[in-house]
Protein backbone atom coordinates (compact mmCIF):
# COMPACT_ATOMS: atom_id res chain seq x y z
CA UNK A 1 0.00 0.00 0.00
CA UNK A 2 1.17 3.44 -0.83
CA UNK A 3 1.00 6.53 1.90
CA UNK A 4 -0.78 8.97 -0.56
CA UNK A 5 -2.46 12.56 -0.30
CA UNK A 6 -5.95 12.32 -2.05
CA UNK A 7 -8.28 14.70 -3.86
CA UNK A 8 -11.94 12.58 -3.85
CA UNK A 9 -14.13 11.08 -6.29
CA UNK A 10 -17.30 10.00 -4.47
CA UNK A 11 -19.02 8.00 -7.57
CA UNK A 12 -18.81 6.11 -10.22
CA UNK A 13 -19.55 9.00 -12.49
CA UNK A 14 -17.51 12.12 -10.48
CA UNK A 15 -14.90 9.30 -10.73
CA UNK A 16 -15.10 9.49 -14.71
CA UNK A 17 -14.91 13.11 -14.30
CA UNK A 18 -12.23 13.31 -12.11
CA UNK A 19 -10.35 10.98 -15.12
CA UNK A 20 -11.88 12.53 -18.04
CA UNK A 21 -10.69 15.88 -17.22
CA UNK A 22 -6.92 14.47 -16.20
CA UNK A 23 -6.98 12.75 -19.08
CA UNK A 24 -6.93 15.46 -21.63
CA UNK A 25 -6.91 13.87 -25.47
CA UNK A 26 -4.08 11.14 -25.68
CA UNK A 27 -4.22 7.65 -25.11
CA UNK A 28 -5.34 6.59 -22.13
CA UNK A 29 -3.02 3.16 -20.27
CA UNK A 30 -3.62 1.20 -16.99
CA UNK A 31 -1.00 -0.21 -14.74
CA UNK A 32 -2.33 -1.80 -12.02
CA UNK A 33 -0.42 -2.80 -8.41
CA UNK A 34 -0.71 -5.30 -5.92
CA UNK A 35 -0.03 -8.30 -4.23
CA UNK A 36 -3.11 -10.99 -5.20
CA UNK A 37 -2.40 -13.08 -2.36
CA UNK A 38 -3.25 -10.30 0.12
CA UNK A 39 -6.72 -9.61 0.25
CA UNK A 40 -8.00 -6.56 -0.94
CA UNK A 41 -4.04 -5.69 -1.44
CA UNK A 42 -4.46 -6.73 -5.06
CA UNK A 43 -7.21 -4.14 -6.19
CA UNK A 44 -5.29 -2.62 -8.91
CA UNK A 45 -3.89 -6.12 -10.35
CA UNK A 46 -7.70 -7.31 -10.46
CA UNK A 47 -8.90 -3.72 -12.54
CA UNK A 48 -6.00 -4.37 -14.44
CA UNK A 49 -6.81 -7.96 -15.40
CA UNK A 50 -10.53 -6.81 -16.41
CA UNK A 51 -9.53 -4.16 -18.13
CA UNK A 52 -6.78 -6.41 -20.25
CA UNK A 53 -9.53 -8.35 -21.51
CA UNK A 54 -10.82 -5.12 -24.08
CA UNK A 55 -7.94 -3.11 -24.02
CA UNK A 56 -4.69 -5.39 -24.22
CA UNK A 57 -2.19 -2.75 -25.31
CA UNK A 58 -3.37 -0.57 -22.92
CA UNK A 59 -3.85 -2.51 -19.36
CA UNK A 60 -1.18 -3.54 -17.72
CA UNK A 61 -0.51 -5.46 -14.59
CA UNK A 62 2.08 -5.65 -11.85
CA UNK A 63 2.83 -9.43 -13.60
CA UNK A 64 3.36 -7.95 -16.74
CA UNK A 65 6.60 -6.19 -15.54
CA UNK A 66 5.45 -2.54 -14.95
CA UNK A 67 9.41 -1.52 -14.70
CA UNK A 68 9.38 -2.24 -18.48
CA UNK A 69 5.89 -0.87 -19.43
CA UNK A 70 6.22 2.69 -18.03
CA UNK A 71 9.78 2.76 -19.86
CA UNK A 72 8.11 1.76 -23.31
CA UNK A 73 5.34 3.99 -22.84
CA UNK A 74 7.52 6.65 -22.04
CA UNK A 75 8.93 6.37 -25.06
CA UNK A 76 6.29 6.18 -27.09
CA UNK A 77 5.97 9.52 -29.43
CA UNK A 78 2.33 10.34 -28.22
CA UNK A 79 0.20 12.25 -25.93
CA UNK A 80 -0.77 9.58 -23.27
CA UNK A 81 -1.80 9.25 -19.55
CA UNK A 82 -0.96 6.93 -17.30
CA UNK A 83 -3.33 5.51 -14.41
CA UNK A 84 -1.60 3.68 -11.88
CA UNK A 85 -4.25 1.89 -9.70
CA UNK A 86 -3.65 0.50 -6.32
CA UNK A 87 -4.37 -0.10 -2.59
CA UNK A 88 -3.81 3.13 -0.53
CA UNK A 89 -3.47 4.12 2.88
CA UNK A 90 -6.23 6.83 2.84
CA UNK A 91 -7.36 6.73 6.31
CA UNK A 92 -10.67 6.22 5.35
CA UNK A 93 -13.54 3.34 4.85
CA UNK A 94 -12.43 0.61 3.01
CA UNK A 95 -13.38 0.98 -0.71
CA UNK A 96 -13.01 4.10 -0.95
CA UNK A 97 -11.49 5.72 -3.24
CA UNK A 98 -9.12 8.56 -4.28
CA UNK A 99 -7.57 9.64 -7.15
CA UNK A 100 -3.97 11.41 -6.06
CA UNK A 101 -2.35 13.24 -8.52
CA UNK A 102 1.42 12.33 -9.72
CA UNK A 103 2.71 16.19 -7.81
CA UNK A 104 0.53 14.56 -4.96
CA UNK A 105 2.63 11.40 -4.69
CA UNK A 106 5.21 11.45 -1.33
CA UNK A 107 8.78 11.58 -2.85
CA UNK A 108 9.67 8.67 -0.36
CA UNK A 109 7.45 6.56 -0.39
CA UNK A 110 7.34 3.27 1.83
CA UNK A 111 5.38 0.56 -0.33
CA UNK A 112 4.59 -3.26 -0.20
CA UNK A 113 5.14 -3.15 -3.63
CA UNK A 114 8.73 -3.85 -5.72
CA UNK A 115 7.64 -1.28 -7.70
CA UNK A 116 8.19 2.85 -6.63
CA UNK A 117 5.11 4.48 -8.08
CA UNK A 118 6.92 8.06 -7.33
CA UNK A 119 9.90 7.12 -9.26
CA UNK A 120 7.83 5.68 -12.42
CA UNK A 121 5.74 8.76 -12.73
CA UNK A 122 8.56 10.76 -12.50
CA UNK A 123 10.13 8.79 -15.69
CA UNK A 124 7.03 9.16 -17.15
CA UNK A 125 6.18 13.04 -16.49
CA UNK A 126 9.75 13.80 -17.99
CA UNK A 127 8.78 11.98 -21.38
CA UNK A 128 5.60 14.37 -21.01
CA UNK A 129 2.82 12.07 -19.86
CA UNK A 130 0.36 13.02 -17.67
CA UNK A 131 0.22 10.58 -14.41
CA UNK A 132 -1.94 9.86 -11.47
CA UNK A 133 -2.82 7.26 -9.47
CA UNK A 134 -6.35 5.89 -8.24
CA UNK A 135 -6.24 4.70 -4.78
CA UNK A 136 -7.91 2.29 -3.54
CA UNK A 137 -8.25 1.82 0.74
CA UNK A 138 -8.23 -1.81 1.97
CA UNK A 139 -10.24 -3.42 4.25
CA UNK A 140 -8.04 -7.04 5.10
CA UNK A 141 -4.95 -7.33 3.68
CA UNK A 142 -4.85 -10.93 5.23
CA UNK A 143 -2.61 -13.24 3.65
CA UNK A 144 -4.94 -15.89 1.81
CA UNK A 145 -7.91 -14.19 2.22
CA UNK A 146 -10.71 -12.88 0.26
CA UNK A 147 -11.29 -9.66 -1.29
CA UNK A 148 -13.89 -7.60 0.97
CA UNK A 149 -17.35 -6.82 -0.12
CA UNK A 150 -16.39 -2.79 -0.21
CA UNK A 151 -12.80 -3.42 -2.49
CA UNK A 152 -15.00 -5.72 -4.71
CA UNK A 153 -17.78 -2.91 -5.17
CA UNK A 154 -14.60 0.23 -5.25
CA UNK A 155 -12.62 -2.21 -8.15
CA UNK A 156 -15.91 -2.67 -10.07
CA UNK A 157 -16.75 1.02 -9.78
CA UNK A 158 -12.87 1.90 -11.03
CA UNK A 159 -13.17 -0.32 -13.81
CA UNK A 160 -16.30 0.87 -15.01
CA UNK A 161 -15.03 4.34 -15.29
CA UNK A 162 -11.68 3.54 -16.76
CA UNK A 163 -13.43 0.85 -19.76
CA UNK A 164 -15.57 3.89 -20.28
CA UNK A 165 -12.47 6.23 -20.72
CA UNK A 166 -10.64 3.98 -22.43
CA UNK A 167 -13.33 3.38 -24.67
CA UNK A 168 -13.63 7.09 -26.00
CA UNK A 169 -10.12 7.83 -25.68
CA UNK A 170 -8.30 4.78 -27.04
CA UNK A 171 -11.14 3.70 -29.80
CA UNK A 172 -9.12 4.65 -33.10
CA UNK A 173 -6.38 2.62 -32.24
CA UNK A 174 -6.11 -0.53 -34.27
CA UNK A 175 -6.01 -4.10 -32.35
CA UNK A 176 -3.10 -4.84 -33.91
CA UNK A 177 -1.07 -1.88 -32.36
Amino acid sequence: MHKLRDTPCESEEDLRRCLEEIAGRGHVYVLGLGYLDKADDGAGVLVAEALKKLFPTYSFSEHDGVEGTVLDISEKDEDATVFFVDAAALKSEPGTIRVIMREEIQEREITTHRVAVALLSSVLAKAGKRVAVIGIQPGTIEFRGEVSQPVAEAIAVVTGALGSLMKLMNRFISIDQ
